[in-house]
């Protein structure tokens, strides 16, 4: 049997459940001036009928069968490839081989909670001087998916939280539209505090700050990253790349399979985007879905 067909189950339970979960949460890709047509699976808008006093009685009829949704070929395909360019680049101890050990804790939260404590007080690089807060990342410490932002904003930087105010509440909807909530993965950014006016980030900053990010990889071992954004996919991957070219496909952090799309700015500018994002997070589902269901469960499994 081949991958394609291997994995056609899962993407047909993956399209159905969207199907079925089609609520105003899913439908995130309307919001913000969207185009009205939904970029994925769900009903149809039904046309409004006009009143009649005939009996309300249908002839009986055989129910057609249900069409495959046209992005079911493309997500098997995405799937299928996934899967073997990771098995590719998996050493033999595991697919997480390219991270230090984790530190010895009785469980990832302690462990995360201590580097916590650590990167609060850290002077690495010159952002220190003008940050308000550091912004060390939320979310679960046995996460399976760990999201990958450029830098704090203002708004991070004063609460101390990734990802809060318009952008983070797009995040919160695009994650619900695949049955995930923010406590079910984690979030944080290459960097932990916030640089002037928005900036792109340093080399020599982005140098003193992955090795916190490195860390908190190694204590949540995560199975995927996804990176938001052309900055954080760049810089995370070492690459010039455009974001176009590392869409829709799978990169690799330090053997850790990564999924890049747009940030959620960029989409509250630009609201076409969203459907190709919608595309994008659909992928990252499936990917998160084979990988639990392979025999080896695509990385170790959290104690």
């Amino acid at each position: 049997m081949s991958r394609p067909e291997a994995y056609a189950g899962l993407v047909a339970d993956l399209l159905k459940w969207l199907r079925q979960n089609d609520t105003p949460a899913g439908r995130w890709y309307w919001d913000e001036g969207a185009p009205a047509t939904p970029a994925g699976p769900g009903p149809a808008a039904s046309a409004p009928v006009a009143p009649s006093s005939a009996p309300a009685v249908a002839p009986a009829a055989e129910t057609p069968p249900e069409k495959e949704d046209p992005f079911a070929a493309e997500l098997r395909d995405f799937v299928a490839r996934a899967m073997d360019s990771i098995a590719a680049h998996a050493a033999d101890d595991g697919l997480l081989a390219g991270l230090p050990a984790a530190e010895p804790a009785p469980d990832p939260a302690e462990a995360l909670a201590s580097l916590r404590t650590e990167v609060l007080s850290c002077t690495a690089c010159g952002l220190h001087d003008g940050r308000h807060n550091v912004v060390f990342g939320a979310g679960s410490p046995r996460a399976d998916l760990v999201i990958v932002g450029e830098a704090p904003g203002r708004d991070e930087d004063l609460q101390g939280e990734p990802f809060v105010g318009r952008s983070g509440q797009l995040l919160t909807k695009i994650l619900a539209a695949i049955g995930l909530a923010r406590e079910d993965v984690f979030i944080c950014n290459i960097l932990k505090c916030r640089p002037p006016r928005n900036r792109d980030p340093l080399p020599p900053e982005v140098l003193a700050c992955e090795p916190h990010l490195t860390r908190q990889l190694s204590i949540i071992r995560p199975r995927v990253i996804c990176c938001l954004g052309r900055v954080a996919a760049q810089t995370l991957l070492g690459t010039s790349v455009s974001l176009g070219r590392l869409r829709g496909g799978v990169n690799f952090y330090r053997d850790i399979p990564v999924v890049v799309t747009y940030h959620p700015a960029y989409l509250l500018r630009n609201p076409a985007a969203k459907r190709d994002t919608w595309n994008d997070v659909r992928k990252l589902k499936a990917l998160l879905d084979a990988l639990a269901a392979a025999p080896t469960g695509g990385a170790p499994d959290h104690a």
